[in-house]
């Protein structure tokens, strides 16, 4: 036999804590319905406008990607004033992108090239901290290296292979460096760490054949 429902009474509805507490949000959000109102519709306008900020973004840096493209196009064919024009437009127009980063380090080059070592080290120096393509790091440490002991500064020099050594993403990289930076060392007169590092290089598994050599060179010239 079924029992009969119990009858819930107003007084036991009042006292219930769940239908109290669905009571209480449903006034709360009635009182502040405005409130909630303009928060709702002030995030839907910072969607939007993310949103199109994004998109203006994205078109800006497959814009710049395209003038560098020419820029390069230039550059390979052997057209210097018109590559170096176009990296310095990049580099204004497309501001804060990659592409823009990118044109500094060809511009860094191109003046390395040509013998000017002042403007060369501003835009390289820049390169090497920006960072955005780790593949010309190296390049980018030795030139700046070389201006720096062309100029008679060989702790500047070994300052700017030791962040490319810190910043190089693989070892044949490192090691390439490594034993530039043991060349510089080793004119210092500093025998003991010239051979650490050289012994180093030549310990690690997959050394070329080149840079075996060299690692073998700086090693006679200590002994002899």
């Amino acid at each position: 036999m079924l029992k009969p429902k119990k009858e819930i009474t107003r007084k036991e509805i009042q006292r219930d804590p769940f239908l109290e507490t669905i009571d209480q949000t449903q006034s709360h959000l009635q009182d502040n319905k405005s409130v909630y109102m303009k928060i709702g519709t002030g995030l839907i306008i910072f969607l939007l406008a993310f949103n199109v900020i994004t998109n203006k973004r994205s078109k800006l840096s497959m814009d710049a990607n395209g003038a560098l493209g020419q820029a390069l196009v230039a550059l390979d064919s052997g057209d210097l004033s018109n590559a170096q024009f176009q990296f310095e437009t990049v580099m204004s127009k497309y501001d804060g992108t990659k592409s823009a980063e990118i044109a500094g380090y060809h511009l860094g080059k191109l003046y390395y090239d040509s013998g000017n070592s002042k403007d060369a080290k501003i835009y390289l120096n820049q390169y090497l901290k920006d960072q955005p393509v780790d593949i010309m790091v190296s390049s980018t440490a030795l030139m700046l290296a070389n201006i720096s002991e062309n100029n008679g500064n060989l702790q500047e020099a070994i300052s700017f292979l030791d962040k490319g050594i810190k910043k190089s993403i693989d070892t044949h990289t490192q090691r390439i460096l490594t034993l530039e930076k043991a060349k510089f060392i080793l004119s210092q007169g500093d025998d003991e760490q010239t051979k650490a590092l050289v012994k180093g290089i030549l310990s690690e598994k997959n050394v070329t054949p080149v840079q075996k050599q060299v690692a073998e060179e700086l090693l006679g010239k200590i002994s002899g």
